[in-house]
């Protein structure tokens, strides 16, 4: 009971400091609106990537036989390869000048005696050479050739076996290679048309798809972070040995005045999130329902809560300020990167994508999207609330292990 009534009694003493200092209050809660909107402005502007333009592919036939240039015009005619590729019949020379000019990703040799090597059962090889400057284009080719030298190697031996055959059957040249060339174009044509080649699937970014609704809720996302992050600061208050100790003759605790502060800046950092939310929600025609509006509503309590503790056991760490508001700065930082709030997971290296969503703030932005972008009417609340609960019991043990250290 008495430990209710001290975190009572420091909770009103954070709201007269709040009441003290209403005069600033307007501008706390206009001055991040204003910065995070010219940001992401900026971001949809000039950061979105153009996802339009295909991938070019180059064909050089150094072979100029019949098969290769039938495998080459039906390469170029194909609709296998989706509308992201267009593949172009050239010369060496010019496919050189166009990697060098940029003009093509990549492009792709039929070497001399290919048709041969592949009639008497020789190793066929497609050599691809890359445009250093598109390296992820250039993988993607190297994929897709690779499946079509796939069914090269497992025709092959088909075409050989046909051949051998008609040697036993003694029929005459002409005849033994009309037969395996119709093998071969039977060959070219099952896998040009075969769907196996390019797995024609749709992967929706929202920040290429819908990137004002996407940033719309990234810019809020961050404006409630930084509403969280200054709030806490704004009521974080270093008081002296002395002061401190005659709170302790009180049994006032510095784990009671961080749950009051937390308290405190959950409840007013949810009224400017909530109030913000509203204006996003008119401006960019959110249709929600009562269910969802409550998931979206749990979802911004746990992350600001799981956010504070954060906050607090950084408090609880540190005992030089600076050090303390760089680790708390920096933190905040990090975990935003880490939401997707800021640049899309996407886009980051493969390593972060990996470790992201083990931070309760990619847990809460990716299923605010969800529910916003997607119309989501499932939430996983779980690994949020887990989190959470665990932070709460780390700052439990850290500030009773100082209590014990300075008693």
């Amino acid at each position: 009971m008495e430990f209710i009534k001290h975190i009572v009694l420091f909770m009103k003493n954070n709201i007269m400091l709040l009441k003290r200092k209403w005069l600033s209050l307007p501008l706390l809660f206009i001055f991040p609106i204003l910065i995070v909107g010219i940001i992401t402005y900026l971001i949809i502007s000039f950061l979105i990537p153009d996802e339009t333009d295909p991938i070019r592919v180059g064909l050089v036939d150094l072979d100029q036989s019949t098969e290769t240039e039938l495998v080459i015009q039906l390469m170029e005619e194909s609709t296998q390869f989706g509308h992201y590729i267009v593949i172009e019949h050239m010369s060496e020379k010019e496919a050189k000048q166009g990697l060098q000019s940029n003009q093509i990703h990549t492009y792709l040799i039929f070497p001399e005696n290919f048709t041969n090597d592949l009639y008497r059962g020789n190793s066929v090889v497609l050599p691809i050479i890359g445009n250093a400057n598109y390296r992820t284009e250039s993988m993607v080719i190297n994929e897709i050739i690779n499946s079509v030298a796939r069914h090269i190697r497992s025709s092959q031996a088909n075409i050989l076996t046909i051949n051998e055959y008609a040697k036993e059957l003694n029929m005459n040249d002409e005849e033994r290679m009309d037969l395996v060339f119709e093998q071969f174009k039977e060959f070219v044509f099952y896998t040009l048309g075969s769907s196996q080649i390019v797995d024609d699937q749709e992967l929706i970014n929202h920040a290429t798809s819908s990137p004002i609704h996407y940033y719309g809720i990234s810019g809020w996302f961050v404006i409630m972070t930084i509403w969280v992050l200054v709030i806490y600061l704004f009521l974080t208050r270093h008081n002296t040995t002395r002061l401190q100790e005659r709170l302790k003759l009180y049994g006032i605790t510095e784990l009671k005045q961080q749950i009051a502060k937390v308290i405190v800046t959950l409840c007013v950092s949810f009224v400017f999130s909530l109030t913000a939310f509203f204006i996003l929600q008119r401006g960019l025609a959110f249709e929600l329902n009562t269910e969802n509006n409550i998931r979206i509503a749990i979802l911004m309590v746990l992350y600001i809560l799981a956010l504070l503790f954060c906050l607090a056991i950084i408090e609880a760490i540190f005992p030089s300020i600076r050090l303390m508001l760089f680790a708390q700065c920096l933190v905040t930082v990090i975990l935003l990167f880490l939401s997707g709030a800021i640049l899309p997971i996407i886009y980051l290296p493969l390593w972060i994508q990996e470790i992201a969503p083990l931070s309760f703030s990619y847990e809460s932005f990716y299923w605010l999207t969800e529910i916003l972008l997607n119309n989501r009417y499932f939430t996983d609340f779980i690994p949020i609330l887990t989190i959470s609960v665990a932070e709460l019991f780390i700052l439990i043990s850290i500030s009773g292990w100082k209590e014990r250290v300075k008693a």
